[in-house]
C-alpha cells in the first residue's frame, strides 16, 4: 500500500457545542458551512451531533453537550455550569486554534463578531518569515464554545 493511501489529509475537526443549535448556526449563517448531515451513536457516547461541510470534503464535527465522544471528556457538558474563561481553557489545550481558509479574512472576521464571536486578533497582515518567506493576512476569533477560530488568506504554500 503505497503512503498516499494511507494519509489523504484531514478528514475533521471535532467540537463539543453548550448549545448544539446556536453553534451550528453561527457556523453556518456567519461563516457560510453548508449542513451534512445530523445523528447519534448511543454506544459511542453521542447524543446528538452534526456534520458540517467545511469545505473541500472537509468537516466540522460538532457534539452536543449530552455526549462524550471518543477523546473527550467522560463527563457531560452542563450548560447551566459555568465556562472556563479563555485563558483557563487556552492553558490547558493541546489544540492551539482551527483555520478556515477565505478570501477576505477581515469579512469573515466582521461576520463572526456581529454572529457573537469575541475578537482575540483584528485582522491584520503578517510578514512570515524562514524557508518560505510569505504574507499572510489573518485574524481570530472565539467561537461560541470557546474554540480559537482563525481566517486566513495565504498563498500555496505547494506554489511558494
Amino acid at each position: 500500500m503505497s503512503t498516499d493511501s494511507l494519509n489523504q489529509g484531514l478528514d475533521h475537526i471535532a467540537l463539543r457545542a453548550y448549545d448544539i443549535d446556536a453553534t451550528v448556526r453561527f457556523y453556518t449563517d456567519a461563516l457560510g458551512f453548508r449542513f451534512l448531515s445530523e445523528w447519534s451513536a448511543p454506544e459511542a457516547g453521542v447524543h446528538r451531533c452534526v456534520f458540517l461541510d467545511a469545505g473541500d470534503d472537509r468537516i466540522i464535527e460538532i457534539f452536543d453537550a449530552a455526549s462524550t465522544p471518543p477523546g473527550g471528556s467522560a463527563h457531560p457538558l452542563s450548560p447551566d455550569a459555568a465556562r472556563p474563561g479563555d485563558e483557563e481553557r487556552a492553558r490547558h489545550a493541546a489544540l492551539v486554534h482551527f483555520a478556515v481558509r477565505t478570501g477576505d479574512p477581515a469579512e469573515l472576521f466582521r461576520r463572526a463578531v456581529e454572529a457573537g464571536a469575541r475578537p482575540l486578533m483584528a485582522p491584520a497582515e503578517v510578514e512570515a518569515k524562514g524557508s518560505t518567506p510569505m504574507t499572510l493576512q489573518v485574524a481570530f476569533v472565539h467561537g461560541p464554545d470557546g474554540e480559537v477560530i482563525e481566517f486566513i488568506k495565504r498563498p500555496a504554500l505547494r506554489d511558494a
